[in-house]
């Protein structure tokens, strides 16, 4: 149980470190917004919205593991229950903050390819 946490945990540390690399910092992305005027510009917050949507996916996929560990728990009571139901809730909403982050990013790639 714990070396599965910690491959997950890793992944997404992993993922994080990759975003960092290639998209602009988070605390540059709303002047890069208030900006945009290049399909380049476009392209910086198109690949920020992808790197968004992807840390999304890998946090809600960590709730769901999480979720089922409290739903296996030998030791059953109410908190494992609320503790299972408050994960799941965040697995939702982590899902739908991926799918609106997706579809920024593909705003702004639309938006870049017809700025080229």
């Amino acid at each position: 149980m714990r070396t599965r946490l910690v491959n997950i945990l890793s992944g997404v540390v992993f993922l994080t470190l990759m975003g960092c690399a290639s998209v602009a910092p988070v605390n540059e992305i709303p002047q890069a917004i208030a900006n945009a005027k290049t399909a380049a510009d476009h392209l910086l917050i198109a690949d920020y919205f992808a790197q968004k949507a992807a840390n999304f996916e890998a946090e809600s996929k960590l709730h769901e593991k999480m979720s089922q560990s409290y739903r296996r728990n030998t030791v059953r009571s109410e908190s494992s229950a609320s503790m299972s139901a408050h994960c799941r809730e965040l697995e939702r909403q982590l899902n739908a903050a991926a799918k609106e982050a997706k579809a920024l990013e593909q705003a702004h790639r639309d938006i870049g390819a017809s700025l080229k």
